[in-house]
């Protein structure tokens, strides 16, 4: 619900996929515990699912980015109909395009089948190979990286410790407020403590930014 899971997950993808090795507390995740009602009436309103969605990739060349953060995804994305206990996993090569991995990430058969088959990979001395890491062609990873948010708060105060940088849309009541703009990743990760007792609630638009 916090997204520590997903997190790790996405570390290990990292070394998969990029052969670097992140240390988990370096990469920003950011969950749905503070999700309220507004925020699913507004995705509803919008057409939209919320989902809790890691993200790597490749900034330039030799670097990447990763964050965990709740996404917006609408009802043409491969993700918006994996429900309850399943994942779905999409990636994009240079010669394979995009594809998309969807399967149970829980209950008792699906655990049960992965806990036997690293078992028996155990048994005679699998190791994973990480091909990417000997290759070296990803060698940087930053959190200097603009990206679209929906921030729901309370408090004024706490909006300006985003800094957004450009804005799109606001919303203003006696409830709650909300700003749509753009920040920088890195602002979040330097504000992540802060956010742990905001009343606030942090969405990815998922609108590619040039």
């Amino acid at each position: 619900v916090e997204g520590w899971d997903a997190k790790y997950k996405l570390c290990i993808i990292t070394g998969h996929a990029y052969g670097l090795f992140l240390p988990p507390e370096e990469v920003f995740h950011y969950g749905i515990n503070t999700i309220s009602a507004f925020d699913i009436r507004h995705a509803r309103e919008k057409g939209f699912k919320i989902k809790l969605v890691p993200y790597v990739g490749k900034t330039c060349e030799d670097t990447i980015t990763s964050f965990v953060l709740p996404r917006f995804i609408s009802s043409d994305k491969y993700l918006y109909n994996v429900d309850n206990e399943y994942n779905g996993v999409i990636t994009e090569a240079a010669f394979a395009d995009k594809q998309f991995f969807c399967g149970k990430g829980a209950g008792g058969h699906a655990t049960g089948s992965a806990v036997l088959s690293d078992i028996s990979a155990n048994s005679y001395g699998y190791r994973y190979e990480y091909k990417k890491h000997r290759q070296g062609t990803v060698s940087k990873y930053t959190r200097n990286h603009r990206l679209e948010i929906y921030l729901r708060y309370k408090d004024e105060n706490d909006r300006k410790l985003f800094e957004f940088e450009e804005v799109s849309e606001y919303f203003n009541s006696k409830s709650y407020n909300y700003t749509i703009g753009i920040v920088n990743l890195q602002t979040l990760y330097a504000i992540r403590e802060q956010l742990k007792s905001m009343d606030a609630f942090i969405v990815n638009t998922g609108r590619k930014l040039n």
